[in-house]
């Protein structure tokens, strides 16, 4: 019954040699590792306008935006060449953690890691938030149910991920691509109307000017207006979220994969910088300013299409739509970088594990319990998440890029001296937007981001103190040779009832040892008395001891005996059989005790004891 539904909602297990046959296209790949980006472009000139909107210089916002979105877009090419290097020294995937893994050390590595694994967890909460209650918004769906809609969204792409990675792509490519064709015809309308309805004129730039001019003095270059810029610059960098995933995942791209990778980064790159630059420049050509009830971009698509409600409400449905499903990105990202730390040893090795439609199942199950409690524990609102937002990236970012340069410095390849000035202009950069962040995010939440960090790379040295103590305890010396020698050991069997599913386990037990007693807890009187009756027909003339339990306890007097057996023969083995009946269907387990499960559990947490079941299968 279970693997029937499994089938249905995940579809038929994948042989490994098709693994091949899931790797993603440039178009797919797009689909699936671009989703994020793209998103952010949403809010980011958003950002920009909050931030200018909310200082001396708010009449001159439009105006000053520009230059900010100019910056930021310089900033996201570097990061783009970034990336695209970096997927070329690291073909095998890995990105960020594989860059800094190799070129800065081990706490530099585990601190990329960390940042990398909260900023997923973040974006699939922040994401799915943002895009249900902007639908909610809409009135389609009720407000009031934004936590268990979200809940439910997380649940649907995580089901979708299990599906494999190809069939993810191919459900998620239509809303990306119609995201696109919706920007397209905005962006193309708008400039249009913009320039041949004359909304951009000398007028908005001279006006603008003449306000920012009288505002510093006729100084342009004041701290004042320095400051204001720097921090809109750092609100909009929230538009280089998710640039690192396409570096993270190469190896879900077909062969050549290191090519395609790289030709899905260029082209992400183009279009990220092609519609933020675009959106701040209609926003400044349309005087779109910042609202409390409705984002910058949709401000824009109802002044570039006016009563045209298909391409405004096809605007609107795309964006609300990718949005909820940037949280793909993550799903797509967040097992890959879990599999190479695991690979490692600083996670479980089962994060290594590809399930049966060849995905991390184990990392996108993990990535989905922690987005969920995180929407579940802040209610569905995006504004108590945006502050713990983007840190983590830039921090990555960061170390990244640091990272490539002493790359550039230790390979010495052909164009190294270029590749490691733009790479260190970047780190510098990103290292910047890092700390203004940081400190003005720190009192909204942002602190929760420095203080999990460390305690995930404890968590990731404890992890592999563990690992390494186990290999140290199961190595074999190289000193010596272990040969197996036969061992003389006494059975017992647990009894708690004679009948055809004791029979097997009293069997087996006599095939093992010449030393068989069965045992019996005397918690019930007249239980033990049918057992005793039984066991003179039935017996075999084998031994039974019967140990009684005044306080109606199975585990104490059980252990106790158990220690006497192992004190009357002190060199000898003690195996415990525990006979167990299976039932046919599984919610027929709800109608028998589980004390076997129990016993055994116990029992295993004893040194030095050897616990085996021996199964009899009931009919329907």
């Amino acid at each position: 019954m279970i693997g029937r539904i499994k089938r249905f909602l995940l579809g038929a297990p994948l042989a490994t040699h098709a693994e091949e046959h899931q790797r993603l296209n440039v178009p797919l790949g797009l689909a699936v590792f671009s989703s994020d980006a793209l998103s952010s472009t949403a809010y980011a000139t958003d950002e920009i306008l909050l931030a200018l909107a909310a200082s001396t210089f708010a009449a001159s916002g439009n105006l000053l935006s520009l230059p900010v979105a100019l910056a930021i877009s310089v900033l996201i090419a570097i990061v783009i060449i970034s990336y695209r290097q970096i997927i070329r020294a690291n073909p095998q995937g890995g990105g960020t953690y594989m860059v800094a893994k190799n070129n800065l050390g081990v706490v530099p590595s585990h601190i990329a890691a960390a940042s990398l694994l909260i900023d997923y967890v973040l974006t699939v909460s922040v994401s799915i938030t943002a895009g249900i209650a902007a639908i909610t918004s809409t009135g389609i769906l009720p407000h009031a149910q934004v936590t268990s809609l979200s809940i439910i969204a997380a649940l649907i792409i995580m089901l979708m991920n299990l599906r494999g990675l190809k069939e993810s792509g191919k459900a998620f490519a239509f809303p990306a691509y119609t995201f696109l064709f919706s920007m397209g015809a905005l962006i193309f309308t708008g400039i249009y109307k913009a320039v041949t309805q004359e909304h951009v004129n000398l007028g908005s730039f001279t006006t603008s000017a003449t306000h920012l001019t009288d505002t510093t003095g006729g100084d342009l270059i004041n701290l004042t207006l320095i400051l204001v810029l720097l921090k809109a610059f750092s609100h909009g960098c929230a538009g280089l979220t998710g640039i690192e995933a396409v570096a993270d995942g190469v190896k879900a791209f077909q062969d050549p994969a290191p090519a395609r990778a790289n030709k899905t980064m260029a082209v992400m790159g183009i279009l990220l910088i092609s519609i933020f630059l675009s959106i701040t420049f209609l926003a400044f050509s349309f005087h779109v300013m910042p609202k409390a009830d409705e984002t910058i971009i949709s401000q824009v698509a109802r002044a570039v299409f006016g009563g045209g409600t298909f391409f405004y409400m096809l605007v609107q449905f795309s964006t609300m739509i990718l949005l909820v499903l940037a949280a793909n990105t993550a799903f797509a990202d967040f097992p890959r970088v879990a599999s190479f730390l695991a690979n490692d040893g600083y996670l479980p090795r089962q994060m290594m594990n590809l399930g049966d439609r060849l995905v991390y199942n184990n990392g996108i199950m993990l990535l989905s319990l922690l987005s969920i409690f995180l929407i579940w524990f802040f209610q569905g609102n995006t504004h108590s998440l945006i502050p713990l937002y983007a840190v983590g990236v830039f921090i990555s970012f960061t170390l990244s890029q640091s990272g490539m340069v002493l790359h550039h410095r230790r390979v010495r390849e052909p164009g190294w001296k270029q590749g490691a000035f733009i790479n260190g202009f970047g780190a510098v950069i990103t290292a910047f937007v890092s700390i203004i962040l940081a400190f003005e995010k720190f009192t909204e939440g942002a602190w929760i981001i420095f203080v999990a960090i460390p305690l995930i790379m404890w968590m990731f040295r404890a992890i592999k103190r563990h690992y390494l103590s186990v290999a140290r305890q199961l190595v074999l010396p190289e000193d010596s040779a272990y040969c197996p020698v036969g061992v003389e050991h006494t059975v017992l069997v647990l009894v708690s009832s004679l009948n055809r599913g004791t029979i097997p386990a009293l069997q087996y037990a006599q095939s093992i040892s010449g030393r068989v007693e069965a045992v019996h807890v005397k918690v019930n009187p007249q239980a033990t008395e049918r057992l005793q009756k039984a066991w003179e027909k039935w017996g075999c003339n084998m031994t039974l001891t019967i140990l009684d339990s005044p306080y109606r306890s199975i585990h104490e007097p059980l252990l106790d005996y158990i220690t006497e057996v192992e004190k009357r023969h002190e060199h000898d083995l003690v195996t415990i059989v525990i006979p167990e009946f299976v039932t046919k269907r599984w919610w027929h387990n709800l109608m028998h005790n589980q004390s076997a499960i129990f016993i055994k559990t116990l029992l295993r947490q004893q040194k030095g004891k050897v616990v085996t079941t021996v199964r009899y299968y009931l009919e329907e």
